[in-house]
């Protein structure tokens, strides 16, 4: 299929703007989009669902200059065409859309335009909806590790792993040699629950709705932590300040918790503690590119597992919405049926 199809329509999930907290998701038949310079012509087979989906979906007047706007930030499928002729038609692909679903268009669609340098080869044993559960998350994850100077041997910590990028965190730190990983998650149930998944082995779970963090870490965190990777924030990240090692580093990855909290100053001058913050979207190509192959060999290694908690079709687009943010369910949720071409 070559890049003649901008005249064509096909599927995808339009958020409109609202002026109450739900969500006004439509599909719709949209024109196929045409590559730029430096984006590649995807034909979507899966797109992961992300809290910014949702919060796109809901943010009212504020967006509303912005939408409609085709959602989705993330996803796997098929290369259509790329202008610069360096990924060939039919390869299977996993990428990072950018902008795509925050302020352009983005990957709920049969088809996307994706930024050239956030795509990556699928490992063939990786099935497509397995594969668009990867980008962010991981991506996020790697970054964030890399950026707090993460060595083997270190203890690592991160809160909501039950969601995508707490589990994608500890299990790449587990992968990449840590000497001991744990994970906080919100509610007994989900602690209870992950301590008997497969892909949790070696990673000790910690519950924040019955313990502090500083209290409840074991005998393989003797001196604190050493790399924390908080996507979480509010009151979660003055436990994460208290329980870190001296000279430990703290990268803030997003607030889902809250946007604001109240710091242990005192811990945080005498342990030396180093807070980033960090974002995706500020990731050089050099980057971008050296964590994909990372990412992609450990996939191939079988030593990453990302874990699919539902998959859900295009039409069920606004149910998938709520599932993610309201039952707040371990692991990703995905949208499959995009595109019939497999």
């Amino acid at each position: 299929m070559g890049d003649s199809r901008g005249d064509e329509h096909v599927k995808a999930a339009r958020a409109y703007p609202i002026t109450a907290h739900t969500t006004d998701v439509r599909i719709e038949q949209v024109e196929v989009p045409v590559p730029a310079p430096g984006e590649v012509l995807v034909q979507i087979t899966a797109a992961g669902v992300t809290p910014l989906d949702h919060a796109v979906a809901t943010s009212g007047p504020s967006r509303a200059g912005l939408l409609p706007l085709t959602l989705g930030g993330e996803g796997a499928g098929l290369v259509v065409a790329d202008p610069a002729a360096y990924w060939r038609a039919g390869t299977r692909v996993m990428f990072f859309a950018g902008s795509g679903g925050v302020t352009a268009d983005g990957t709920m669609a049969e088809f996307a335009v994706v930024p050239a340098r956030n795509l990556a080869e699928i490992p063939v044993s990786v099935s497509d909806e397995v594969a668009a559960a990867v980008p962010i998350a991981y991506l996020t994850g790697l970054l964030a590790l890399r950026l707090g100077a993460f060595r083997p041997g270190e203890c690592v910590f991160a809160p909501g792993i039950g969601g995508s990028v707490g589990n994608a965190t500890v299990q790449l730190a587990r992968a990449l040699g840590a000497a001991a990983v744990a994970g906080g998650v919100g509610t007994t149930a989900k602690a209870e629950a992950i301590r008997a998944a497969p892909w949790a082995r070696d990673i000790e779970v910690v519950d924040l709705e019955r313990d502090r963090l500083p209290d409840t870490l074991g005998d393989g965190f003797p001196a604190g932590v050493d790399l924390a990777v908080d996507g979480v924030g509010g009151a979660v990240t003055a436990q994460i300040a208290a329980a870190m090692a001296v000279g430990g580093r703290l990268i803030l990855v997003g607030c889902s918790g809250g946007r604001s909290t109240c710091l242990p100053l005192h811990e945080v001058i005498e342990r030396r503690t180093t807070l980033r913050g960090f974002s995706l979207h500020a990731a050089s190509t050099a980057e971008s590119r050296a964590a994909w192959a990372e990412i992609t060999g450990l996939l191939t290694a079988g030593r990453i597992s990302p874990v699919i908690d539902s998959i859900y079709p295009l039409e069920a687009v606004g149910e998938a919405l709520r599932h993610l943010v309201e039952d707040r369910p371990v692991g990703k949720v995905v949208i499959t049926g995009l595109s019939s071409t497999r």
